[in-house]
C-alpha cells in the first residue's frame, strides 16, 4: 500500500484536469521541489490506473555572449562560426556607430 502525501491527491487530479501546467500546479499546491511533484503524479496515475499529461514551459536557449578581440591592424573580425545562424551573408553593408565601449553595427537596406 502507498504511503500516505501530505497533498492532497483530489486537488491535484481537478488542477491537472483542468490543464494547468506543472508550474502553475506546484505554485498553487506549494510544492517546493519537481521531484515532489514528479512522484505525487506518479501516485495518482497509480491510484486512479490512467495516464495524465502536464504541461511543462519549454526551456530558451540562452545566448552566450562570444568574445572578439581588434586585432594587430586594428580590425575586428567575427568568424564564421559566430555569424552562422544570424543570416547575414558576404557582401552585406552595415551602418557603424561607435560610442562609449559600444559598437553598434545595423544592416542597411
Amino acid at each position: 500500500m502507498a504511503r500516505p502525501t501530505q497533498y492532497d491527491l483530489e486537488t491535484l487530479r481537478k488542477l491537472v484536469n483542468s490543464g494547468k501546467s506543472k508550474a502553475e500546479i506546484m505554485n498553487e499546491m506549494e510544492i517546493k521541489n519537481h521531484p515532489t511533484f514528479n512522484n505525487l503524479m506518479l501516485k495518482l496515475m497509480d491510484t486512479d490506473k490512467k495516464y495524465y499529461s502536464v504541461k511543462t514551459a519549454r526551456r530558451t536557449k540562452s545566448v552566450k555572449a562570444q568574445t572578439v578581440k581588434i586585432g594587430k591592424r586594428m580590425t575586428l573580425t567575427l568568424s564564421a562560426k559566430l555569424l552562422e545562424n544570424s543570416g547575414f551573408k558576404p557582401g552585406d553593408s552595415f551602418a557603424v556607430v561607435i560610442s562609449k565601449k559600444k559598437i553598434t553595427l545595423t544592416i542597411q537596406e
